[in-house]
């Protein structure tokens, strides 16, 4: 396995460093230059969205409970829709109106508040911070257990990949890997599906209703809606809302819609990320179900696949496997780590010192970069228990802070900058305390789905007299009605 994981490192890192000639200034770096065509937006969109939790925890979850394991891969489709056509192209229209960057910058100009940006980024440094730290730790334990190497030293190999090329690269770097990884991901998919079917049923027997049937047969309750209980419809429904906003309340997706060549590439692009989620739910889903057949009960979920890779493949096609799950993973790091050191100095370090950042923008730009390399290592390295709580809260804070001023950015023009500021309240202070004291029935991200739009909506209309954005609206929705 080591020589196809060493070919996958050299190409990603040597990928990074052709990008990193291109950069010439802060929008190279963190946008590529707003010049990607449908292929590589697509490719990037999928892979950051479809990360290691697809490629791992999707099918443990699916082995674990069954029909409702499949849920996350059959929204996916619906969640591209929403971000190309329905999000999408607007985001990308209002990026280009008021040129800029990042989300928070974004947002500061819409609702024309320096407050907004900065909750903005102080949403994104935290709760992608405690995202970066899961997908490490999901990174090391996989080169850990396949690679037979100790936890730290996998941790920082892979890390040192990643790191290398996001420093190097910027964004580009991150859309091109990304791409190359993508189609790894999409290669892996199929092998596994054929090898576990072939192990199975032989090499033409696989069908749905055999599958089926002996899935009836190990237990019933893995081909109901919600898996016997084990998932409640409530978390159904969170994860339907979660899918609905993934394009827009997530930062780390919106870019990749700032950094379109134009908004016509949206189209392609959400053909492309359907087909990418189809083949990933097809090859992956099936396989965890049928590893009820081919192996004994597992106590951890997550080891599905890497135990099912070393019982029905053959080395050389184990190790493209295995590139396949690094690539989920490292693709989302390398996102998450981008965007994160956009909101680093674009929005904290070029407003607390701007005379210094102005003069050297793009060595501040990869400082940045290093620096959210560094500070999630240290934390994955030995995890204290509280990151644990940091880590579920993290995708709710994020998801629950940008949902309603980003919506107001899109969609209505009677949002305001009290509003707004109120709204990401709810996704910084409701959600991590819900989870900490809140009832057990009720997700806080469900939660807060709920109370940030009302919060938004009543306070907006509340304190519509105490700020006039009539000339930031209107020309913006004249370049709307454009789309």
């Amino acid at each position: 396995m080591w020589p196809i994981v060493i070919a996958y490192f050299i190409a990603v890192m040597a990928l990074g460093f052709i990008a990193g000639r291109r950069v010439k200034d802060s929008t190279e770096y963190y946008l590529g230059g707003k010049q990607f065509g449908p292929v590589l937006t697509a490719f990037k969109f999928a892979s950051t969205a479809e990360s290691g939790a697809c490629m791992v925890g999707t099918p443990g979850m699916a082995y674990s409970v069954g029909l409702p394991g499949m849920l996350q891969e059959m929204f996916m489709p619906i969640a591209y829709f929403m971000s190309f056509r329905v999000y999408g192209q607007r985001l990308k229209a209002a990026c280009d109106h008021f040129r800029t960057i990042t989300v928070p910058q974004l947002l500061e100009k819409r609702y024309r508040s320096r407050t907004v940006r900065v909750l903005g980024a102080i949403a994104i440094l935290i709760g992608l911070g405690g995202n970066l730290t899961a997908q490490l730790k999901a990174m090391g334990e996989v080169f850990s257990l396949v690679l037979n190497i100790p936890y730290v030293p996998a941790v920082l190999l892979g890390i040192a990949v990643v790191g290398i090329y996001c420093v190097v690269g910027g964004y580009t770097a991150t859309v091109w890997t990304d791409t190359l990884q993508g189609a790894i991901m999409l290669i892996g998919a199929v092998l596994l599906v054929v090898f576990t079917s072939t192990a199975v049923f032989g090499a033409n027997g696989f069908s749905f209703a055999k599958l089926n049937a002996a899935l009836n047969e190990v237990n019933p309750d893995l081909l109901t809606l919600t898996g016997g209980g084990a998932m409640p419809g409530m978390m159904i429904i969170t994860i339907f809302l979660i899918i609905l906003c993934l394009g827009m309340a997530l930062p780390q997706q919106a870019v990749a819609l700032f950094s379109m060549r134009d908004r016509r590439v949206a189209r392609w692009s959400l053909v492309i990320c359907s087909i990418f989620s189809v083949i990933l739910l097809w090859g992956l889903v099936p396989s965890a179900m049928m590893g009820h057949m081919l192996l004994p009960p597992l106590d951890n979920p997550d080891q599905l696949i890497p135990t099912l890779m070393a019982e029905v493949m053959p080395p050389w096609c184990a190790g493209i496997f295995l590139a396949a799950i690094l690539a989920a993973i490292m693709s989302t790091v390398s996102g998450v780590i981008v965007v994160a050191a956009s909101a680093l100095s674009q929005d904290v370090i070029s407003i607390a010192a701007p005379e210094a950042y102005h003069k050297r923008p793009v060595f501040w730009d990869r400082l940045a970069v290093v620096l959210m390399v560094i500070v999630p290592v240290l934390i994955a390295l030995k995890p204290p228990a509280i990151v644990f709580w940091l880590i579920l809260f993290s995708f709710g804070m994020v998801v629950v802070s940008f949902l309603m001023p980003m919506l107001g950015t899109i969609f209505w023009k009677g949002g305001n900058k009290y509003g707004a500021i109120s709204g990401m309240l709810v996704g910084l202070i409701l959600v991590p305390f819900w989870m900490v004291i809140g009832e057990p029935g009720i997700p806080a991200l469900l939660l807060g789905m709920i109370a940030s739009p009302l919060v938004f909506i009543i306070v907006s209309l509340a304190t519509k007299d105490k700020q006039d954005l009539g000339d930031v609206v209107d020309p913006l929705w004249e370049v709307y009605s454009e789309v």
